[in-house]
């Protein structure tokens, strides 16, 4: 397009130069390419010998050219619509004619008034002003129109006030343009396409000149700039040839000879000029139109008409917004006819087009198919396209059915379609998917939503060469009835449909075809590698070819369409980049996965030989002490040794805990106000055992003053434990020093620097670098010494706390760990003496109040807080316990967390309600449950408790929490345990060989056992899970009180299946089995310890 512009606006700069001063005419050679039919006309004698006498006639052109009417483009030759005309005249009069071409008009006028030529062509109004002329008989219409920019509208009757006019020099008298346009400014210009070039390039914003030269200049190169606005009121001229007005001969023969040329003679000329638009430039105006329809078009010059923007190439936007199509195009014909002015409304909605027209929000619609139930709803005009009724399918899809093509078929077709009733009726299998315009019947087939797109040809081939080419292709066609494309008005406005009608029979078939071929996308589909695969270089290539032949616009709803599938595919490849980068984590990912299982299958098997070697000692001491029991001796020592090994291995499987809250994110500090200088002293009292043992020095270089610090004692006493030990453990001779050493630094805060220092065996540089790694050990004897989780535990804390741990050894010389902390300062805990005083002032007895729901945990619980001398109160539920305290004065309230009616949880917030409502001072309440959990302590405290034990719960738990009482008086010592089913030894040491009591926590045990099955039975097979999960709880939280880890492991099967909605029959015969046997095993412990007495 830009270069067919500048081609043309060239040829203008060269058209505009100057003339030479040469005056003098230049020769041309007459090249007519019209033949006439008729015979040469028979003139009379005298005529025939006067011709004969001048030998030649002689026609003038000049310079620059006015195409159509005179072109000079070689360097020899005369053409054009003139021409043809001048060599009709030769033939018919049988005299040649030269032709003789002058630097301008005014040189080729003054020629033709001395005589040097006879005929000067392309004459109209302007040379009739000449008195000393006189015009032949004409050959073309002079039609003036205004020719203004694409984006301009002007009306008829526009008097153009304040417009810079544009016109050829010579084209009407300057006082007839002033007449017409007196307030506008006028411009001339020697050549019609000089005068359209400057409307294009903004140099004037009108141009008047004559329709067949402006619409030539238009169509070859300013298709996409300027526009045949309108038809100028003025009296119709036409083109003739000029002569002198004294030579009346010649005028009378040429006359004669114009007149032989038949009307078809003068349609080729002009169609050969003028493109073929022969029937828009002979005859612009509707004389057909009635007077009732003249005055309707005088009051509605302006009509509202609604296009489809996706029904290309009938209608669509092009790429700078604009309403193109054969539509369009169609309605400014009809413009040009009746003098209709059309705003274009866009929608994308068939259905909506016809809402619009039918209310009369809109006077038309510019394209649409016809259908009977529309019909009712708008008036049709003549159809003005036919196009066949075509079958679109994927580019792969399989052949269809010659018979029945749609049969089974999901088919999209236009919502509110005339053809679905038919379709319908035709194949009953046929499942319907509609959209609201063509472009999204092509979609709805490309992405596979409907198998088949019904649509007329001329919009699949469209579409399908522009958007989906290589994915869709017409598979057939549908019937003998062809789609018909026409306009619809509203139902009251009958004139107007008359008017439509009459424009359209205007328009000959043969310019309706060639409107409709400049819109037609005649490319080929085949199923070519090369057509399937092309890619925008051919688009721009068929662009380029479209461009040149001026035909084809790019409209925006394209072009958005492409850059969506641009995004989509930009989407596409960031989403693979995407894929391929998630799949590389996950390779990484499975990589570290596979890397911590090797090491925790290290860890395991080291985790098993530690937990083993204190568990033999456990088992096999325990053994000893009961075998030594039966003979009536206590072997103290190694009791106390099983105690220890024990201790060991709970300490072992804290340190696992610590690792996995660490590693989950669920460790978190309790800071407090403490005295570091203290909290070390008390840590080096408790080793200095183990180092005297050793035979160790243990030194410790400390600050002279109290260093009080905000930190959480319990993990930083952890953190100096674990290396102390360490430190010890593996220092044979030698000693054990430790230093602190306090800075102060700005903003409160101290920075604490611990140093362990030992003499030991001391880790190889090897060891060193993977002493830090969770789940791994070093080599060599220490491995066997320790689980290798101290260090780490340490290193973590250290880190959680804001420090850092780092540790210098060497093999054979010793190792050296020094911390470094940084810690906010705090005042010294005055509240220290008063929580002194406090539990002085409860030493003694105090009262307690025990609250289960499970009998056996009820007799423990009371025993085991009467030996540590305190008075106990019991209750069986929540309800019953909360009476109790509104009735008595309690310091404790120990209470199972899991009860039925009223738990644990409501009963602390009760009792914390009434406390706030009286005032009262707050009881200790202490809770107990079985889930040994973090979210289950943090549960407890939320809900007003101060503590929480997990079963099983022994002597040394219950006096953590409590304080010291007076120890009771020992009860006579009771039978040795001996083995069983049932653990009575796990009994004897809860309740301490108190055989009374060991007898009635029996029998209730046995009864509770009794009870629970007879409620697991009634429950029937397939039980309710609300109803099933208190039972099984309740049998649960006696199971781990007494470690009946049978009984614990059913409970714990039960509730996981409940929990994930698994069937229960199976575990419930189990759990059933198991209490059976509990029980039988009780009452066996029972008889025996009975027997005993």
């Amino acid at each position: 397009m830009h270069k067919g512009t500048s081609l043309c606006l060239l040829l203008v700069a060269l058209l505009s130069l100057p003339a030479t001063a040469e005056v003098h005419s230049e020769p041309r050679h007459l090249l007519a390419r019209a033949l006439s039919a008729a015979p040469p006309l028979a003139v009379a004698a005298s005529d025939r010998q006067w011709l004969n006498e001048r030998r030649r006639l002689v026609l003038g052109s000049s310079h620059p050219d006015y195409p159509p009417f005179d072109i000079n483009i070689s360097q020899a030759d005369y053409e054009g619509l003139t021409a043809d005309y001048a060599g009709l005249i030769a033939e018919q009069l049988g005299v040649p004619i030269e032709v003789r071409r002058y630097a301008s008009r005014a040189q080729a006028l003054d020629a033709l008034r001395a005589g040097e030529i006879d005929l000067l062509g392309s004459s109209n109004a302007f040379e009739a002003s000449d008195a000393d002329l006189v015009l032949s008989t004409p050959y073309a219409d002079d039609l003036p129109v205004i020719v203004s920019r694409q984006n301009q509208s002007l009306p008829e009757g526009d008097n153009l006030e304040g417009l810079r006019l544009a016109m050829v020099d010579h084209y009407l008298p300057i006082h007839t343009v002033q007449q017409l346009y007196p307030r506008a400014q006028l411009n001339l210009y020697r050549s019609t396409l000089a005068g359209v070039a400057a409307v294009a390039l903004g140099q004037a914003d009108v141009y008047l000149g004559d329709a067949i030269s402006a619409d030539y200049a238009i169509a070859k190169g300013f298709q996409e700039r300027v526009k045949v606005d309108h038809f100028v009121k003025a009296p119709p001229s036409t083109f003739a040839f000029a002569l002198a007005r004294d030579d009346q001969r010649l005028l009378q023969l040429v006359d004669l000879a114009l007149a032989r040329i038949a009307d078809s003679e003068r349609l080729n000329i002009l169609r050969r000029w003028t493109g073929g638009s022969t029937s828009v430039l002979l005859d612009r105006r509707l004389d057909a139109l009635t007077a009732e329809e003249r005055d309707w078009i005088a009051r509605h010059r302006q009509i509202k008409v609604m296009i489809n923007t996706s029904l290309a190439p009938l209608s669509f936007t092009d790429a700078q917004q604009q309403p193109r199509g054969i539509a369009l195009d169609l309605l400014e014909r009809i413009g040009l006819r009746t003098g209709l002015r059309f705003q274009v409304v866009e929608s994308e909605s068939f259905e909506d087009m016809v809402e619009q027209v039918a209310q009369g929000k809109a006077d038309m619609i510019g394209a649409i198919g016809y259908g009977v139930l529309r019909a009712q709803r708008v008036r049709y005009s003549r159809p003005y396209m036919i196009s066949p009724r075509v079958l679109v399918t994927r580019q792969d899809a399989p052949a269809l059915d010659a018979v029945q093509p749609l049969q089974g078929q999901r088919v999209a077709l236009l919502r509110g379609s005339p053809s679905l009733e038919g379709l319908e009726r035709q194949y009953p299998g046929l499942h319907t998917v509609e959209r609201e315009n063509p472009l999204q019947l092509m979609e709805a087939v490309a992405n596979g939503d409907a198998d088949v797109a019904l649509s007329s040809q001329i919009n699949a081939t469209y579409f399908i060469n522009q958007v989906f080419n290589g994915r869709l292709r017409i598979a057939g066609l549908l019937g003998d009835e062809p789609a018909l494309a026409t306009f619809a008005v509203s139902p009251t406005e009958h004139q107007l449909q008359a008017i439509l009608d009459k424009a359209l029979l205007s328009i000959p078939p043969d310019e309706l075809e060639q409107l409709v071929n400049r819109w037609r996308t005649n490319t080929v589909v085949s199923d070519s590698p090369w057509r399937n695969y092309r890619t925008l270089a051919l688009q721009v290539l068929v662009l380029a070819a479209l461009l040149l032949t001026g035909v084809v616009f790019w409209n925006t709803y394209l072009r958005k369409l492409i850059h969506q599938r641009s995004e989509a595919q930009r989407a596409l490849q960031e989403q693979l980049a995407l894929s391929r980068g998630l799949l590389e984590q996950l390779r990484q990912a499975k990589d570290d996965a596979e890397q911590a299982s090797r090491a925790k299958s290290t860890f395991l098997a080291v985790m098993s030989h530690e937990i083993r070697t204190p568990m033999n000692a456990v088992i096999g001491l325990l053994e000893m002490a009961l075998e030594d029991s039966r003979h009536g001796h206590s072997d103290r020592q190694a009791l106390e040794a099983a105690h220890d090994s024990a201790i060991g291995l709970l300490e072992l499987i804290g340190d696992v805990l610590d690792i996995s809250r660490i590693e989950s994110g669920h460790m978190t500090l309790q800071p407090v106000a403490i005295d570091l200088v203290e909290l070390i002293r008390s840590t080096l009292r408790i080793f200095e055992g183990s180092a005297r043992l050793k035979g160790l020095a243990l030194r410790a270089v400390l600050p002279a003053t109290p260093a009080w610090v905000l930190a959480d004692p319990l993990r930083l006493k952890q953190v100096l434990s674990n290396l102390l030990s360490n430190a010890i453990k593996f220092t044979d001779h030698g000693q054990v020093d430790v230093s602190l050493l306090m800075t102060s630094l700005d903003a409160g805060l101290h920075q604490a620097s611990l140093q362990i220092k030992d003499s030991g065996v001391g880790i190889g540089a090897s060891d060193q670098a993977r002493l830090f790694t969770t789940f791994s050990q070093v080599d060599g004897r220490q491995a066997r010494q320790g689980a290798g989780l101290g260090l780490v535990i340490s290193r973590e804390l250290c880190e959680l706390m804001g420090g850092e741990l780092t540790l210098h050894s060497i093999e054979g010389l010793g190792t050296q760990v020094d911390v470094r902390l940084t810690l906010p300062g705090a005042e010294p805990n005055a509240d220290a003496t008063l929580v002194n005083a406090v539990v002085e002032a409860i030493s003694g007895p105090l009262q307690v109040l025990v609250v289960d729901d499970y009998p056996a945990n009820l007799l423990l619980l009371d025993k085991q807080l009467r030996s540590l001398g305190h008075q106990v109160s019991l209750a069986d539920q929540g309800k019953a316990a909360l009476a109790l305290w509104q009735a008595g004065h309690f310091d404790v309230v120990i209470t199972d967390c899991s009860m039925p009616v009223m738990d644990g949880h409501e009963l602390a917030r009760a009792i914390r309600a009434q406390e706030r409502e009286t005032g009262a001072s707050a009881c200790r309440i202490i809770g107990v449950t079985a889930n040994a959990q973090a979210e289950e302590r943090q549960r407890c405290l939320d809900n007003g408790m101060d503590d929480c034990l997990f079963k099983p719960i022994g002597l040394q738990a219950l006096r953590a929490c409590l304080p010291l009482a007076a120890a009771p008086q020992p009860d006579q010592a009771g039978e040795a345990p001996r083995s069983s089913g049932f653990d009575l030894a796990e009994l004897r040491h809860l309740t301490q060989d108190d055989n009374q009591l060991i007898r009635r926590l029996l029998e209730q045990l046995a009864r509770s056992s009794a009870e629970d099955l007879q409620a697991l039975q009634a429950l029937g097979a397939n039980p309710l899970p609300e109803a099933l999960v208190p039972v099984v709880h309740r049998v649960k939280g006696g199971a781990k009180m007494l470690k009946v880890r049978g009984v614990k492991q059913d409970c714990e099967a039960l509730e996981q299946a409940i929990a994930q909605g698994e069937p229960v029959d199976r575990l419930l015969a189990r759990l059933q089995a198991s209490l059976h046997g509990l029980e039988l095993e009780l009452r066996q412990s029972l008889s025996a310890i009975e027997g005993s007495n």
